[in-house]
């Protein structure tokens, strides 16, 4: 399904830069090559940012990822 009709994106090249890496909606705009156009994709590409970031928060707390204090010194 297309996120951005302007510039022709779609959800899984949205998915795509936020595997890669891209943690913000603007990240995901530059890296999805987006030029200025009506607007109406910027909060639809947030709310996915933030679903992405926080199902990634849950997927670490669940198997103990990223958490500092997981780690024990040997």
């Amino acid at each position: 399904m297309y996120v951005c009709i302007c510039n022709a994106v779609t959800e899984d090249d949205v998915h795509g830069c936020m595997a890669s890496g891209c943690t913000t909606a603007k990240a995901v705009k530059a890296a999805c090559g987006f030029k200025p156009g009506c607007g109406l994709c910027t909060k639809r590409i947030h709310t996915m940012v933030s679903e992405y970031r926080a199902s990634m928060t849950l997927a670490d707390a669940l198997l103990g990822g990223n958490d500092p204090a997981s780690t024990t010194a040997a």
